[in-house]
């Protein structure tokens, strides 16, 4: 079978319908999200509607949990916090309500999936390097486990020191080894390309795929800075 994992979505609808016309065109078997299809962008309603209507698993991701509870905001950058708090105002009960109803973690088949560490999930760790990955490498019950929240395409190997961000592209699932693997943002990349980022596993062949694809950022740039969020949400996609 062949997944889409997406992450990061970020409420960017521009970059969330080409990334859903390259999925419908390829014919991929179920879609996975792992967290923050909220936060920064425009489009949140929209983003979260294809979500729950598309995807197998939606996970919990620190800007959901941050709509939600307002305790957790002064975690969060200024800028980000302007957008998270925006976002609950506009937000409909039903779909705040099924916000508060994501996991965290869910296991699937043979991989798990989380927003960004299986080691106390709820407090969002980042895995940046290897060093970041090996807590989720001592609790993992799975070859595989895919997470998000870094915006960086990413693959960890449970080998002392191997592990690097990737570019697109494909990488091979060797033999027994297990992998911490991060598919990138589809909203709001962070690895100097601007095009939007996910995954495609094919547990057949055993290829995880990066997929980078062009997206009208102008137009997603315009919606943010027309709904007076922070000016700079909107430049840093261009």
């Amino acid at each position: 079978m062949r997944f889409a994992i997406l992450s990061d979505i970020h409420a960017n609808l521009e970059a969330l319908e080409t990334a859903d016309a390259y999925l419908r065109r390829h014919s991929l078997d179920e879609i996975f999200v792992l967290g923050d299809t909220v936060g920064y962008g425009a489009n949140p309603v929209e983003c979260l509607e294809w979500t729950f209507g598309r995807a197998k698993v939606a996970l919990m991701g620190n800007h959901e949990k941050g709509v939600t509870d307002a305790s957790l905001l002064d975690w969060f950058n200024p800028l980000a916090r302007e957008a998270i708090v925006w976002t609950a105002k506009i937000l409909p009960e039903k779909l705040k309500q099924k916000i508060r109803e994501l996991q965290y973690v869910r296991l699937e088949r043979q991989f798990s999936l989380t927003h960004s560490s299986l080691h106390e999930p709820e407090q969002f760790h980042y895995l940046l390097s290897f060093q970041d990955s090996i807590p989720t490498f001592k609790v993992m019950k799975t070859r595989i486990c895919f997470v998000g929240h870094t915006h960086i395409p990413s693959c960890f190997m449970e080998t002392p020191g191997v592990g690097m961000y990737t570019r697109e592209g494909e990488i091979k699932i060797e033999g027994e080894k297990r992998y911490v693997l991060n598919p990138g943002s589809v909203g709001q990349p962070r690895d100097q390309d601007k095009r939007l980022s996910f995954g495609i596993y094919d547990d057949e062949k055993g290829v995880f795929e990066i997929v980078r694809l062009e997206y009208d950022a102008p137009k997603a740039a315009r919606k943010i800075l027309a709904a007076k969020l922070p000016e700079y949400l909107a430049t840093r996609l261009l």
